[in-house]
């Protein structure tokens, strides 16, 4: 389940209104701009700041963080995904940012749940868990990197002007 977050920079209505005047050499000017943002979080698959404030159980959420740019200038959107998912194909960061509701886990295809807990083997017809509180990681990784985004941001309205002021 996606999480979606608005991004309000200084200067960025009218870099999207210098992007029309620039015409092809704008849209690689805002591509490789939305490229470079992708790289403050992700610079490669499972590394970089949003995946290293990942929280880690076995390491397959970190891991499995990435970046994309979908569409194309003036309309581009930067997807950060951590596409990881339970064996029975869940995919949990939500969860895990999210939070849980408190549940009760009952058997699929058996009368009771099996556990083995300092080595006594349990038999349990359901078992009721407590949820899990929220951990909003992502929202930190982006208040941490909000000056690096804009200063991105400035970056590309500068290279913007100069194209057209001709230089």
């Amino acid at each position: 389940m996606p999480i979606g977050i608005t991004v309000e920079m200084q200067g960025w209505t009218e870099l999207q209104k210098r992007l029309d005047m620039a015409g092809t050499q704008g849209r690689i000017l805002m591509n490789e701009g939305m490229r470079d943002i992708g790289r403050l979080f992700v610079p490669a698959k499972g590394t970089g700041a949003m995946a290293m404030e990942t929280p880690v159980r076995t390491g397959k959420l970190r891991r499995s963080t990435f970046f994309e740019i979908r569409g194309s200038p003036p309309y581009q959107e930067l997807r950060i995904s951590q596409p990881a998912m339970t064996p029975e194909g869940v995919f949990y960061g939500h969860f895990v940012r999210e939070g849980t509701m408190p549940h009760d886990i009952f058997p699929k295809k058996a009368k009771a749940l099996r556990f083995e807990i300092g080595g006594k083997v349990i038999f349990a017809a359901h078992v009721k868990h407590p949820g899990t509180k929220p951990n909003p990681y992502h929202m930190r990784v982006w208040d941490r990197l909000k000056p690096a985004v804009q200063n991105v941001i400035d970056r590309m309205g500068q290279k913007m002007s100069q194209f057209l002021a001709g230089r």
